[in-house]
């Protein structure tokens, strides 16, 4: 069964490359009826996609960047009020696999049918987003614990302990994914649900600029009853690795210390110590011990790197966030 679905992305530099090979799998299904492209003033020739398909790409160009959440926030009005059936959320350099689509929506359609249109949204697979489950490790480990701090949650410490003995190293023959996994939140990229279901979560926060805001936005889903649901059958490629995948160091730690961007660094460190701190803690004090043994780790890990510098910036980042200090930090323009 066909569905009208409109794909929403957003486009920034010079991604041109990325973009095509989203846009061309993507209309190769005949679920997709439209794209939407949002133009975070994006240095390529975007012209050049809507030539190739006049009759089904929207271009909105913004003057600036304007960061992801403003750019999503743009692009999801543009496709509610363009009269989307479904929307799928995808970044431009995420692409579906052959089939992806399809399971996404008989997948969502089976959760559908049980807790309504408007309660329900489903995500693709990226393994190298959810390296974790991709490894196999069990899912109640997989995902963050309410109260955890930057993902830390000192009782998942002896697993996280056992995980790097020899015996305890996770397998992905012995611990399969399930088809299903029901997430507490999620990224942008590869978010499937029906229109209504965005019209009771409402837009992205602006405030948040970029990174930890769509952990943000999709939380509504579930803080609200509904679910969201990872279909591990419907594989996405990841055109280019983003730069804190888990695959690319040993832990959060090294990610945030060894990243080769500030700019990343403090936004990410920021808007999740905001998230942390406003939405995600359900205990005080299990949040502080949390928070606590969290930044205790990351200050061993800098000093054993050498990152003292790094360290700085990160937590004034946190500082920032815990103060409800958001919008764009006038040392990282983006």
């Amino acid at each position: 069964m066909s569905t009208k679905t409109t794909l929403v992305t957003l486009t920034y530099g010079n991604r041109l490359c990325y973009l095509k090979a989203l846009v061309n799998r993507s209309l190769a299904s005949e679920q997709i009826e439209r794209v939407i492209i949002v133009n975070n003033a994006s240095e390529a020739d975007l012209a050049s996609l809507r030539s190739n398909w006049p009759h089904q790409i929207e271009l909105i160009d913004l003057p600036s960047n304007t960061g992801s959440a403003n750019g999503y926030k743009v692009g999801i009005e543009a496709a509610l009020n363009c009269g989307a059936e479904y929307i799928w959320l995808m970044d431009d350099d995420n692409a579906p696999t052959l089939g992806a689509i399809d399971a996404l929506h008989s997948r969502l359609a089976e959760c559908e049918q049980r807790m309504g249109q408007g309660k329900a949204a489903v995500i693709g697979f990226r393994p190298g987003h959810q390296a974790d489950l991709a490894a196999g490790v069990p899912e109640r480990f997989a995902t963050q614990r309410r109260s955890s701090c930057f993902g830390f949650h000192i009782a998942q410490l002896p697993y996280k302990l056992w995980r790097r003995l020899p015996w305890g190293k996770p397998s992905p023959t012995r611990n399969k994914p399930q088809p299903l996994v029901k997430l507490p939140f999620t990224t942008y990229g590869g978010l499937l649900a029906h229109r209504s279901l965005y019209e009771r979560i409402g837009l992205p926060l602006s405030e948040l600029l970029l990174y930890a805001d769509d952990t943000e936005y999709t939380w509504r889903i579930t803080a609200t009853g509904g679910q969201i649901f990872l279909v591990t059958e419907a594989l996405l490629d990841d055109l280019e690795d983003s730069w804190n995948i888990k695959s690319r160091t040993n832990n959060i730690y090294e990610s945030f210390l060894l990243g080769n961007s500030d700019l990343r660094a403090y936004y990410t460190a920021r808007n999740q110590a905001w998230f942390d701190k406003y939405v995600w803690a359900q205990s005080t004090w299990q949040y502080h011990l949390n928070r606590s043994v969290f930044l205790l780790l990351l200050r061993y890990v800098a000093r054993r790197s050498g990152s003292s510098k790094r360290l700085s910036l990160i937590e004034q980042a946190i500082r920032d966030g815990e103060s409800g200090r958001l919008g764009i930090h006038e040392s990282y323009p983006l």
